[in-house]
């Protein structure tokens, strides 16, 4: 069972894989994405892990955050001289001209931060998850994929700093659009016998 099979089984989410088209996205990137993340992209689609944590995905529509925009928008800060540099200090900004640096693939509730340490010179399926529970912290790195770090935040207890598991609570995945209304909601969503 890979990763991505656990994020479904912790989840116990149902649903046929979107299609994805990723050669415009790493075209503009100048590198392929990690293929987990595709998986997980395409497994699941937009929307929340436990309420928590948003993957973003490659695209998106207008408005909504995505992989791409994220990082058109960390471009054109670094370009009109803004604070991005120092905010992905001491990493920066991946750019394809470039050596290493970082690209944004999820973000959570409470500013949360989670990036790859993109290099070309590296297969992406290897590339380190950087990641910070606040803009004021230090930076985590976890050598594990994207979806290795997705399950563990999600199922295990001991991921910390990171971790939202909460035994016996099960984890869930809410698609956009969807919400939580009531707490009766929040318990069946995270009901062990779910």
């Amino acid at each position: 069972m890979n990763w991505t099979d656990r994020i479904v089984d912790a989840t116990r989410w149902r649903q046929e894989s979107i299609e994805g088209d990723w050669g415009d996205v790493e075209s503009e990137l100048g590198v392929a994405l990690p293929t987990d993340y595709q998986e997980l992209c395409q497994r699941f689609g937009p929307g929340s892990f436990s309420a928590y944590l948003h993957v973003l995905p490659p695209t998106a529509e207008q408005g909504s955050s995505s992989l791409l925009g994220t990082w058109r928008r960390y471009r054109q800060d670094n370009r009109e001289g803004g604070m991005i540099e120092q905010f992905l200090a001491p990493y920066g900004l991946y750019e394809p001209d470039r050596g290493p640096g970082l690209v944004r693939w999820a973000s959570d509730q409470t500013e949360g931060e989670y990036f790859w340490l993109t290099d070309r010179s590296v297969d992406a399926d290897q590339w380190p998850v950087i990641a910070r529970k606040d803009p004021l912290e230090s930076w985590h790195r976890f050598d594990v994929s994207t979806t290795e770090f997705v399950y563990r935040l999600l199922a295990d207890p001991e991921f910390t700093p990171f971790t939202v598991a909460d035994p016996p609570r099960r984890a869930f995945y809410l698609p956009t659009g969807q919400t939580i209304s009531s707490a009766e909601e929040w318990d069946a969503l995270t009901s062990p016998n779910r």
